[in-house]
């Protein structure tokens, strides 16, 4: 006896009939999402109609003194723009300083006294 497995998309409940019709979609972050992102299926169709409805947004992270950690903040690209009130947004985005990425931090290497790594002294 055979088996076979039926596909339904998470996003209308409807079947999937062909592979070729499939898309995955992971959801980063959702104010309803628990830990960390989660993934659906649902027909290619669904997926390419999601990107029409997309917003123009500015995702921020905000360091303010005192606290170790950035507040991630996510608003309407616009509603940034219009904040910037000394020059075009463009224009200030193009002269920021860019992000140093931080490197994984490199472990002290242990020096004997003749300078060699690890020889006694």
């Amino acid at each position: 006896m055979g088996q076979k497995t039926v596909r339904f998309s998470d996003l209308s409940g409807q079947l999937i009939m062909r592979d070729d019709a499939l898309a995955r979609i992971v959801i980063h972050e959702h104010p309803d999402l628990g830990e960390g992102p989660v993934e659906i299926e649902t027909l290619a169709d669904e997926a390419l109609g999601l990107e029409k409805d997309t917003l123009r947004v500015a995702v921020l992270d905000i360091y303010l003194p005192g606290e170790d950690l950035p507040r991630r903040v996510t608003m309407d690209a616009d509603v940034f723009g219009a904040k910037v009130t000394e020059k075009p947004v463009s224009e200030m985005l193009t002269a920021a300083r860019p992000v140093k990425r931080a490197g994984r931090p490199r472990l002290a290497r242990a020096t004997g006294a003749l300078g060699a790594p690890g020889a006694a002294g």
